[in-house]
């Protein structure tokens, strides 16, 4: 549109050139005014272009707003349906607190004599709550006491488990001692075995029974040849163990002794025959005399009781019993 309009202009210039004559500073003042129109028009057009481009973004905000508008419009409307719902649900507990009121009114001045008898009963459990917790400060001190008498009864009771545990051990210890005791031993008289001596274990002890024909003449108390080498075996060992405590016990059978001097009855003879062993016993071996013991029993500990030849000879026997120390035992047992 704007090239159209510059060549019309162009043309009316050259065809008014054509048919008349004008000078020069004319054409040129003509020229400048030409230019100034030309500017003028671009800057109108600028002009329009902005207006233009103001109006496209005002005819947006426009359309914007309208929008808005309407939708302030629907939440006017959803406002006023709520307002109205909201004053007839304010209405319906209007009601109901009216109702609310006259009802706690009419309780309220029905409930005195209520009130006061709820007081008398608040006030009696009042007393007998203050009664319970009496007795259950003085059942809670009589269990304090029972808990702590049960504790001392428990620690007494983990001391005497713990105690007994310690006396298990050491029987284990003593047994096995014992056992191995007794293998010593029989090693030591195997060849004894079947001579008149036989080796036992007994109640936690190791007996050691030699028959009167292995040690002495009838009626005597001096110990004889094989008997002798049977005891001077039996001292090796002793010796060898520190621990071991003996006693001998001489035991005859029921017939009577008739002696004189210092052996005057079976009493005597049992005490002499066990005295006569300890002698040996010590002349044989390196071993504590504190540790060896003797004793006579006579006739009145048989191992058989019938009245027999059978049975006089097994009890006309001397025993050497042999006992580990029980020190440590007994010092446990004392202490408790």
């Amino acid at each position: 549109m704007k090239q159209k309009n510059a060549v019309i202009v162009a043309f009316i210039l050259m065809a008014f050139l054509v048919t008349s004559c004008v000078t020069k500073q004319k054409y040129m003042e003509l020229e400048s005014k030409y230019q100034q129109c030309q500017n003028d028009k671009q800057f109108a057009s600028n002009e329009l272009s902005d207006c233009q481009s103001q109006n496209k973004d005002l005819s947006q905000k426009l359309t914007s707003l309208n929008s808005k508008v309407n939708q302030l419009k629907q939440d006017t409307l959803d406002l006023r349906h709520k307002l109205q719902q909201s004053e007839v649900e304010f209405a319906k507990a209007q009601r109901d607190y009216d109702e609310l009121a006259k009802t706690i009114k009419n309780l309220t001045k029905n409930s005195t004599e209520a009130i006061n008898s709820l007081s008398s009963n608040l006030d009696s459990a009042h007393l007998q709550l203050s009664n319970k917790e009496k007795e259950l400060s003085l059942l809670q001190e009589q269990l304090q006491e029972q808990s702590e008498e049960l504790q001392a009864k428990q620690d007494s009771l983990n001391q005497y488990a713990q105690n007994l545990a310690e006396l298990k051990k050491i029987l284990e210890q003593k047994d096995q001692q014992v056992r191995a005791l007794k293998e010593k031993v029989s090693s030591a008289l195997k060849s004894f075995e079947g001579s008149g001596l036989k080796v036992e274990e007994r109640n936690g002890k190791v007996y050691v029974s030699m028959d009167e024909k292995l040690l002495f003449a009838s009626a005597r108390w001096e110990v004889q040849g094989e008997g002798k080498e049977a005891l001077r075996e039996l001292a090796k060992v002793l010796e060898m163990d520190e621990t071991i405590n003996v006693l001998i016990e001489g035991h005859t059978d029921n017939v009577p002794y008739n002696g004189s001097g210092q052996v005057r009855d079976n009493w005597d003879l049992s005490v002499m025959r066990a005295t006569a062993v300890v002698k040996l016993l010590l002349s044989y071996g390196n071993i504590d005399p504190q540790r060896i013991s003797a004793s006579g029993r006579g006739e009145f500990v048989p191992v058989d009781s019938d009245n027999t030849s059978e049975a006089r000879a097994k009890n006309r026997r001397t025993e050497i019993i042999l006992t580990p120390e029980w020190d440590e035992l007994f010092n446990i047992i004392n202490n408790n």
